[in-house]
């Protein structure tokens, strides 16, 4: 009875082949591959590489690189094999970090003869600035709740010169602050954020910059946790190009005369200082008692105004100092030989960034669905394709430092250890847990190869039944996110790719991005159309043609040129 019921499902199985249109053989092979990709399995990954306790995985980073290790470790234990030159699943992508130093920043106010010197980052800290080691000193002026909302209050300032002065500011909760509202600042400049047109409105009276006491709130989660101010870092990632071209010069400004020069750019204007404290630091600076302080904050919660004033007799001197270290942050690259030895030599691949967002203040943004969700998801993919392997190879690439610009992904195309002409196609995903469980966004698809976007539309019609949304995929859409992923480095080497999306919701980018808030069912049903499309485009008779840009026609470093901007609109019908 057992054999008869065997015998059943393969018939229907091979019936089922020949009405798709594939091979009775691959079909069975395809059946079996998908059965491979387990929500259980997929959970068992995320709940460990989205946990709190790799602080985010930001690059470079501890955290980031023990997720590589085990991502490494996961891929050998399927099968994977190791495609760097030396033998290892690790592309070192190389970076200088420049580190604020503790031992050569400090803060100093003077009042009244005596001098009290305030370290970093235990008291103060300071936005991270090109150059070298740089210093600013000046008096104080308080500005009580002027600079606090939009608009400016710049009446209560006729009185009192800001010119050399830094000016003492009281930072806005969270929950009242009026982060990128637009608004009409000083001097009629319309539609610029209420913390831009606050500094405008400074420089224009000759202040030198801005001390900001810190909220109540956040000082008193410092407090509770136990933590010192963050330590600014910045990066300079070494032998990779990610520059996009410079568009054609704009037109001459309504308004210019006929024959008129037009500058051709602006001198940077000079270091604006700012500088946050904490409430034991900036009572001190303000001359006030920690309980005036207090008062002030309550204040401002019941949008109290308090008046600006002068703060004779008190000045203050900062330095900031610079440390730098040489590192690196790892790509995972793994790969799966092709069945065909005609064809191996030819690849698919499929990316994914392991790295999300740096923890702020004790604040640690998981980066569940962004994007362990695309890491975890290529981890079945590699099990299912296992079991029947297309006639391409197909490499896996788990990108680092997206988040700081693409780097990883610019890095694995421009250091292949493959030729770029002979890969096919590549599949990213990044974010595939969120939003309607019956729909995708497909971005790039359809930009160099209409092979690309018929393959995953065919393989999603006879298996997977998504909706396939275009929304955000031409480049001049206001979210820009045709250029927000590792798809684009592929992109603008000549190589058809597409981004998988799910979309973003209030959680991206938050501390809210947790493996509980994922959506496995439709994390499994992107994988599986994943998974498909590799087999499809990875079985083709050529590699997928190119033939969607007039500028692009082979694949390759020379079209690292090519400018990417929205397609010419047929006019519109009155």
């Amino acid at each position: 009875m057992k054999k008869r019921i065997v015998r059943i499902v393969v018939s229907a199985a091979l019936g089922a082949a020949v009405v798709l249109g594939f091979a009775p053989d691959q079909a069975l092979g395809q059946t079996r591959g998908l059965k491979a990709i387990s929500v259980p399995e997929m959970k068992t990954w995320m709940k460990f590489l989205a946990a709190r306790e790799f602080r985010g995985r930001p690059a470079p980073s501890a955290e980031l690189d023990i997720a590589a290790k085990f991502i490494a470790l996961e891929a050998e234990l399927i099968g994977l094999k190791p495609l760097m030159p030396n033998g290892s699943f690790f592309q070192d992508v190389p970076v200088e970090v420049t580190t604020m130093s503790p031992a050569k920043s400090w803060l100093r106010l003077t009042t009244g003869g005596h001098e009290v010197k305030f370290s970093f980052p235990q008291s103060f800290t300071t936005a991270m600035r090109a150059g070298g080691e740089w210093a600013a000193a000046g008096g104080l002026v308080f500005a009580g709740t002027a600079l606090s909302a939009a608009p400016i209050d710049e009446k209560a300032f006729e009185k009192i010169d800001l010119r050399g002065k830094l000016v003492v500011m009281l930072e806005v909760p969270r929950t009242q602050a009026q982060t990128g509202v637009q608004f009409v600042g000083g001097g009629g400049q319309a539609g610029i954020s209420a913390a831009a047109a606050r500094t405008q409105f400074l420089r224009t009276k000759g202040a030198i910059g801005t001390i900001t006491i810190i909220s109540a709130e956040r000082d008193a989660n410092l407090v509770k946790s136990n933590l010192w101010f963050d330590v600014g870092e910045r990066y300079r990632w070494l032998d990779v190009k990610t520059a996009n071209p410079v568009p054609a010069p704009a037109a001459k400004p309504a308004g210019a005369a006929a024959g008129q020069p037009v500058a051709s750019s602006l001198a940077p204007p000079a270091p604006f200082t700012t500088v946050e404290v904490r409430h034991e630091a900036g009572a001190l600076v303000l001359g006030v008692g920690n309980e005036e302080l207090g008062k002030m904050f309550s204040a401002i919660a019941n949008r109290e105004p308090i008046a600006p004033r002068e703060l004779p007799g008190m000045s203050v001197e900062i330095s900031i100092g610079f440390e730098q270290r040489m590192t690196t942050s790892p790509n995972v690259v793994a790969w799966l030989p092709g069945s065909d030895p005609k064809l191996r030599d030819e690849y698919v691949t499929i990316s994914a960034h392991h790295d999300h967002l740096t923890a702020r203040e004790g604040r640690v943004y998981p980066g569940a669905d962004d994007n362990m969700s695309g890491c975890v998801a290529m981890l079945s993919i590699a099990k299912a394709l296992m079991i029947e392997r297309p006639k391409r190879s197909v490499i896996f690439h788990w990108n680092t430092a997206e988040e700081r610009g693409l780097i990883g992904a610019y890095y694995f195309v421009q250091h292949s250890p493959v030729p770029v002409e002979k890969i096919s196609a590549n599949l990213d995903l990044d974010m595939i847990t969120r939003n309607d469980p019956n729909s995708i966004y497909l971005i790039g698809s359809n930009k160099l190869s209409s092979e690309l976007d018929k393959s995953i539309n065919s393989m999603n019609d006879r298996f997977v039944r998504m909706k396939m949304d275009y929304k955000y995929e031409d480049p001049g859409e206001p979210n820009q996110f045709f250029f927000r992923s590792d798809h684009y480095p592929y992109i603008r080497y000549g190589i058809p790719a597409v981004w998988f999306f799910c979309g973003t919701t209030p959680d991206y980018h938050t501390e809210r991005d947790v493996e509980e808030a994922c959506d496995y069912a439709k994390m499994e049903r992107v994988t599986r159309l994943v998974y498909l499309s590799a087999m499809d485009i990875g079985n083709k008779p050529a590699l997928l043609k190119i033939d969607l840009h007039p500028e692009v026609k082979t694949r390759g470093a020379h079209n690292m040129n090519v400018v990417w901007r929205r397609p010419p609109q047929p006019p519109q019908k009155k």
